[in-house]
C-alpha cells in the first residue's frame, strides 16, 4: 500500500508539472507568433480531429486499463506488476491530455490560427488533466 501512495504522489507530481506547462505553452505561442487570423485551413480540422482523437484514445485506454489494474490491485495490494499498470493508465492518458495542449501550441503557432482557437485546446487539455486526476481504487481507498 505504501508503494501505491507513493506512485499516488509521483503522479500527482506529475500532473501538477503538466497543469503548469500548459500556460507556458501558451506564452510561448504568444510570444513567438503576432496577431491571428481567423480564416481556418483543411490543416485546422485536421489538428482538431487529431485532438478529437486523442481525447477519445485517452479515454479509452484510461477506462480499460484503470479496470484491469484495479482488478489485479485487488487481489494483491503490492504486486509490483500490477502497480506499474495502474502508474502506466493514469500516466499515459495524462500525456494525451498534455498533447492536445501541443495541438493548441501548433494551431497558433505553425497554422497562424487566433489565440481564441489555440485556447480551445489548452482548455480541453486543462480539463482532461484535472478530471484524469490520479485517485486510488476505490477497493483499496476504503480500506
Amino acid at each position: 500500500m505504501n508503494q501505491l501512495r507513493a506512485s499516488l504522489s509521483k503522479l500527482r507530481l506529475l500532473q501538477i508539472a503538466m497543469i503548469v506547462a500548459i500556460p507556458m505553452f501558451g506564452q510561448v505561442a504568444e510570444m513567438a507568433r503576432h496577431t491571428g487570423n481567423n480564416s481556418r485551413t483543411l490543416w485546422h480540422w485536421v489538428v482538431a480531429s487529431v485532438a478529437l482523437y486523442i481525447a477519445f484514445a485517452g479515454s479509452r485506454f484510461r477506462r480499460r486499463m484503470l479496470t484491469r489494474a484495479a482488478t489485479s490491485l485487488a487481489k494483491d495490494a503490492s504486486d509490483p506488476k500490477a502497480i506499474k499498470q495502474w502508474e502506466v493508465a493514469n500516466m499515459v492518458p495524462m500525456a494525451f491530455a498534455e498533447n492536445i495542449a501541443l495541438c493548441g501550441l501548433l494551431v497558433r503557432m505553425l497554422l497562424g490560427g487566433a489565440f481564441w482557437e489555440a485556447s480551445l485546446f489548452y482548455s480541453v487539455s486543462l480539463i482532461l488533466l484535472l478530471y484524469w486526476t490520479p485517485r486510488l481504487p476505490t477497493a483499496l481507498a476504503q480500506s
